[in-house]
């Protein structure tokens, strides 16, 4: 077997004469196994884990660059799946890099054309039942796939660094509405926002 440093952190394993599938999971499974023991440096205990990404030669390609590309799809995979694991490429993997590259684009593209929209929850006083308060709960109103729900674009705007840009944009919005209030004439109440 061939180990070779990529760089930074991420090595490249290349088995050769595996008998099948076994051979490859018995291999990542040892590799998984052998980083995981405490080690002490300067008496400091340090805990190594791996995410591994698999991609087997021919069915997931047959040159390097396309093998490799695979690997590390998958392993961003095993790294989404909570780290210390390895995972197999699929061609699914494939389809959902495409669909979080597009997904990423047209969240930069949202911040650009306004299509965020902030909604108002208020906090009520359980025992008097006055508006004591609102958060102010970011949505998108995506062109094509109607409203999109924070659970599928937050995780993506904080791995992107998008979050900054959105979270600057809701407190505009946010202020403005709750000034808007006490101009009406209505009670002061605390705005919330939440920023990463």
């Amino acid at each position: 077997d061939t180990v070779a440093r990529v760089g930074g952190d991420e090595f490249t394993l290349l088995l050769r004469d595996i008998s099948g599938l076994g051979d490859v999971r018995t291999a990542a499974t040892r590799i998984l196994e052998g980083l995981r023991p405490v080690w002490s440096l300067a008496n400091q205990e340090f805990h190594t884990t791996a995410s591994i990404g698999i991609a087997l030669y021919p069915n997931d390609g047959d040159d390097e660059d396309t093998l490799l590309r695979n690997a590390d799809t998958a392993m961003y995979r095993a790294k989404d799946d909570g780290r210390d694991n390895f995972q197999l490429f699929t061609a699914a993997m494939n389809t959902r890099l495409l669909e979080r590259v597009a997904l990423e684009k047209d969240v930069r593209r949202a911040l650009e054309r306004q299509e965020f929209v902030v909604h108002y929850q208020p906090q009520v006083n359980i025992e008097t039942g006055q508006i004591v308060g609102t958060e102010a709960l970011v949505r998108w109103r995506h062109p094509v796939l109607g409203l999109v729900a924070p659970m599928e674009f937050i995780p993506l705007a904080e791995e992107t660094g998008l979050i900054g840009r959105l979270g600057e944009w809701v407190l505009r919005p946010a202020c403005a509405q709750n000034k808007e209030w006490q101009d009406a004439g209505l009670p002061e109440v605390r705005m919330a926002v939440n920023l990463s």
